[in-house]
């Protein structure tokens, strides 16, 4: 009878925690900046957010340093037409694997939900083609 009690009470425990992130989850806006992600965010962020860009990262890699600052501006610059997220591949293992990463940075341009382009690597050229991408996408 104690282990009866004791499940219901784990399954209720596990119930409220998971009501708990939703209700968190529910309070984000496509409007604040460059966010920091976990999975369960990020999906949600992909079905809310008409232009998701997703800047997959670590903080050892000294290419995806130098990409900061691009990604700062571009959040500052078009939000909130669109979500910018930063992914920790380290801390995402789940993400790395669904979205095929397979070097970092790695930068995809979401557009309602789906990869509309993703950019490997550091280039010049990669803040006129990232911004070419989005005003396509907003226009």
């Amino acid at each position: 009878m104690d282990e009866d009690i004791e499940l219901l009470l784990r399954k209720k425990m596990i119930e409220l925690r998971k009501k708990s992130q939703l209700t968190a989850l529910e309070s984000f806006e496509c409007d604040k900046g460059v966010k920091h992600v976990n999975t369960q965010l990020f999906e949600k962020l992909l079905t809310k957010c008409k232009i998701v860009i997703a800047d997959f990262w670590a903080e050892w890699c000294a290419p995806c340093r130098m990409l900061e600052p691009i990604i700062e501006e571009l959040a500052e610059k078009y939000t909130p037409k669109i979500e910018v997220v930063k992914i920790n591949v380290d801390e995402n293992p789940d993400l790395v694997s669904a979205f095929n990463i397979m070097g970092i940075p790695t930068i995809i341009v979401f557009n309602r939900g789906k990869e509309y382009t993703r950019y490997v690597g550091v280039s010049p050229y990669i803040i006129s083609s990232l911004e070419n991408s989005i005003k396509t996408l907003l226009s």
